[in-house]
């Protein structure tokens, strides 16, 4: 891990460092380059008393280190120059409120490359036959039993798999569930790898359905991979619903999946998305990316950008096997995301004439609904996908055995998967989108030719009124099923840098 410290005194001569830490201390960027050549960036910069750099080093610096990763003393605000107080703002800057030991001791569980995040359904469940005389399936991802443990905890089962426990990192798990009348814990046996484990090493979890927090694995950082066996406890008279079960890294409180990451949560189902803000330079326009579907958890065209060098707000969904199309029934998280946008524009002093709506595939779905909802400038999209019911209704003869999690995502929208229901879930959305005002919005859609999901979509807005009267519809149609060409995902970048560079007067 490189750490580059700025300041009158190295932390290095003062406190204990990992072997794991490469420490510069004032370095940059001549010395940097004599060092190590290959060296590209940090991954945490230290902002001391008496940091001192020109402007253009504050410049070249910002493109070296990622949001979030700056961390910045009291004393090191009374004589930085404005170019440096810049940088702390366009880096998301935070104010170090630890002692220096404690906050080097975390470094590395705090601020590490990378992100993951794995999800663990109810069919993994074995369930306890003696507890359990009945039990039904929702779908894939939602499993209904009836409890009555005489007011006891009793154990209904276990995950047939043993979760894998990555070395150097934060464990936290997260249980998506409805339960009436019930409390539900979680007990987690930890074991080495190759040994049989100890039965006396567990721990209790018990699931506050009052929080919104995750759950912490309550064991140190190892430097090699465990196990983790979990079962279900309950008590209680009444009816629970389980759901996915998340396992992801934590930074010990500093971010959801990277540093900087939220969450939405919908308390009474406990579902979450995530949510990243980059400041970028604080120059319009903020863009907005949805990812498309994803069977890791985690955010996703963070590079993409983080080189545009403009605001960014990236979401992702994590609910079911690769995400729920940011959409409920009830559209609990639809509000929530839109609260999560305007509230951004405030931030930076912008407003929707400076918002971009973007997303590729099942990112489309919001990117289309919650901005022609707004009235964004822009709303730019490849591979469109605005027929849910459409798709599940055509999977058994165009998709056979591929992408049935449809049926698990239309289940959370409609009551009935009957082809009168189906149709409606997408007149719904259709009927909202046409009744919209994009009269000040800039349209760009790149589409599949040959979409094996929803090859209607683009016949759907052509037809649109809304589009009929938008301030621009521009489409481009490549060869292919919905997943064959890439170069689709070319000409989306091609025209979020067109109009950044031509209507933001933002430079190459």
């Amino acid at each position: 891990m490189r750490i580059l410290q700025l300041g009158n005194n190295n932390w290095a001569n003062q406190y204990s460092l990992s072997e794991d830490l490469e420490w510069h201390f004032n370095d940059f960027p001549e010395k940097l380059k004599v060092k190590n050549k290959k060296a590209k960036g940090y991954l945490v910069v230290i902002i001391d008393e008496g940091a001192k750099l020109s402007d253009e080093n504050w410049k070249k610096l910002y493109l070296l280190i990622d949001p979030y990763h700056v961390l910045y003393t009291e004393k090191a605000l009374e004589n930085l120059s404005a170019t440096g107080e810049n940088f702390l703002k366009c880096t998301a800057a935070e104010k170090i409120v630890e002692d220096p030991q404690t906050l080097i001791n975390h470094l590395q569980v705090r601020y590490f490359f990378g992100q993951s995040g794995i999800r663990i359904f109810p069919t993994a469940i074995e369930l306890n036959s003696k507890k359990i005389n009945e039990f039904e399936f929702l779908d894939s991802g939602n499993l209904k039993l009836q409890i009555d443990s005489q007011k006891k905890w009793i154990n209904i089962g276990a995950y047939r798999n043993g979760l894998y426990l990555d070395p150097n990192r934060k464990i936290k798990l997260w249980l998506t569930m409805k339960a009436k009348n019930v409390s539900v814990r979680l007990r987690i046996f930890i074991q080495e790898i190759g040994s049989d484990g100890n039965p006396d090493n567990n721990y209790v979890l018990l699931i506050d359905k009052n929080s919104d927090k995750e759950l912490y694995l309550p064991i140190s950082v190892s430097k090699t991979p465990r196990v983790a066996d979990i079962t279900i406890e309950v008590k209680g008279f009444g009816e629970l619903t389980i759901g996915v079960l998340h396992s992801r890294w934590g930074r010990d409180g500093k971010g959801e999946f990277i540093a900087g990451g939220k969450r939405i949560v919908n308390l009474e189902r406990r579902e979450d998305i995530a949510y990243y803000f980059n400041p970028g330079d604080l120059k319009p326009p903020l863009n907005v990316y949805f990812a498309g579907a994803r069977s890791l958890e985690g955010f996703e065209a963070f590079p993409l950008f983080r080189n545009l060098k403009a605001p960014a707000l990236l979401f992702t969904d994590m609910r079911l096997s690769i995400g729920q199309f940011y959409d409920d029934k009830d559209n609990v998280m639809g509000t929530k995301i839109e609260d999560v946008i305007m509230r951004t524009l405030k931030k930076l002093g912008f407003d929707k004439s400076q918002l971009i709506m973007n997303g590729i595939s099942m990112g489309t779905y919001p990117a289309l609904k919650y901005g022609s909802r707004i009235g964004a400038y822009m709303i730019n999209v490849a591979k469109p996908l605005g027929n849910l019911g459409y798709i599940a209704s055509r999977a058994r003869l165009q998709r056979p055995d591929d992408f049935d999690t449809i049926f698990d995502i239309d289940h959370q929208l409609i009551s009935t998967l009957d082809d009168k229901n189906l149709h409606k879930l997408d007149e719904k959305f259709w009927q909202e989108f046409d009744h919209s005002d994009l009269s000040k919005t800039r349209l760009f859609v790149g589409y599949m030719e040959n979409d094996d999901y929803d090859d209607i979509a683009i016949n759907k807005l052509k037809a649109s009124p809304a589009v009929k009267t938008a301030k621009q519809f521009s489409f481009k149609g490549f060869p292919g099923r919905h997943n064959d060409n890439d170069a689709i995902n070319a000409w989306f970048v091609e025209r979020l840098v067109y109009v950044l560079q031509n209507n933001f007067n933002r430079k190459k």
